[in-house]
């Protein structure tokens, strides 16, 4: 099978490559093809790591916004499946470029559109949790998003609008809807507030918790998303949610890092106004409800211990 990744040098990106190119229950033996196309805005990646594959894989540096069509429809022809990963990341780069974030994201789905639709392959689009704003978290429930005048709700309307574009197009597709997404080879560059706790405990750092650390989310291991994405992948003209739905407030989880490194940091509280926005604000309670994703026999495997020992 020939299989496209757009935005493929990312966290979840490359470990979707791995899965891919080992062969998996869903795919069948090793005997896939992947290309991978990645400005590396905001990852990187070590091409060593893929030379293991020789010819079955294939990274092409470039900006799908600038690309030429005719070489995208063509990149679009060759592959059986597309999975479209591409876009801007993490709470951090969102706060502090909103409005980048959100014309990059449309500009992007703008020009892809008329291309996948003449290609008509099918395409895994990655949408995100913050477009339910603040819940409830069923993909068959409607959104809350917060206003206008808060523009962290921009990333979540781009979102939003992308998964209608697509939806209203007539190629075949399936969009998921990623929670909290962690383990090894993340970065806590962007903000993601996992890998930024057990670098601050490996290196004796508080860490830092923002507001009371009472705000609730979920943690999934990259290898049980990489098993949903594929799962859900099979599928024509779904949605679902990918994530594992047991709640971890910040407080919890950073006892919980705490409690596996040894080291001299502790928990310290910092008020969001001294690193975020007046705009940016914070969601109390965010766990998906994957009820839909489990009937197709998804089940997360692996608990926030598992997640934590994996990433030191």
């Amino acid at each position: 099978m020939n299989i496209l990744i757009l935005g493929g040098a990312g966290f979840i990106g490359q470990h979707l490559t791995h899965k891919l190119l080992d062969g998996d229950e869903h795919f069948g033996e090793r005997n896939n093809r992947v290309v991978v196309i990645d400005n590396l805005a905001t990852s990187e990646i070590n091409l060593d790591d893929f030379k293991q594959y020789k010819n079955l894989y294939n990274f092409i540096e470039g900006d799908i916004a600038t690309m030429e069509d005719k070489e995208l429809l063509k990149l679009f022809r060759k592959a059986d499946k597309i999975y479209h990963l591409a876009g801007s990341v993490g709470v951090e780069h969102i706060d502090k470029d909103p409005s980048g974030t959100l014309f990059n994201n449309i500009a992007i789905m703008n020009k892809l559109i008329p291309l996948l639709q003449k290609a008509n392959r099918h395409v895994t689009f990655a949408s995100t949790s913050e477009v339910y704003g603040e819940g409830p978290f069923n993909e068959e429930d409607n959104a809350s998003i917060g206003p206008s005048s808060k523009l962290r709700w921009g990333y979540a309307t781009a979102k939003l609008m992308m998964e209608f574009m697509i939806r209203a197009s007539n190629f075949p597709y399936t969009i998921i809807r990623f929670f909290n997404v962690v383990g090894p080879g993340q970065t806590g560059k962007y903000g993601m507030v996992l890998p930024r706790f057990v670098d601050a405990a490996k290196s004796g750092s508080n860490l830092i918790i923002y507001g009371d650390g009472k705000q609730v989310r979920s943690f999934c291991h990259i290898k049980d998303a990489i098993n949903g994405i594929l799962i859900a992948s099979n599928t024509n003209g779904e949605l679902y949610n990918i994530g594992n739905d047991t709640p971890t407030s910040m407080n919890e989880l950073a006892k919980a890092v705490l409690g596996e490194i040894a080291t001299t940091s502790n928990m310290k509280y910092r008020p969001y106004e001294r690193d975020f926005s007046k705009e940016h604000g914070d969601i109390y309670y965010r766990v998906p409800d994957i009820t839909k994703l489990k009937e197709l026999g998804y089940e997360p495997k692996y608990n926030l211990k598992d997640i934590i020992r994996d990433m030191l």
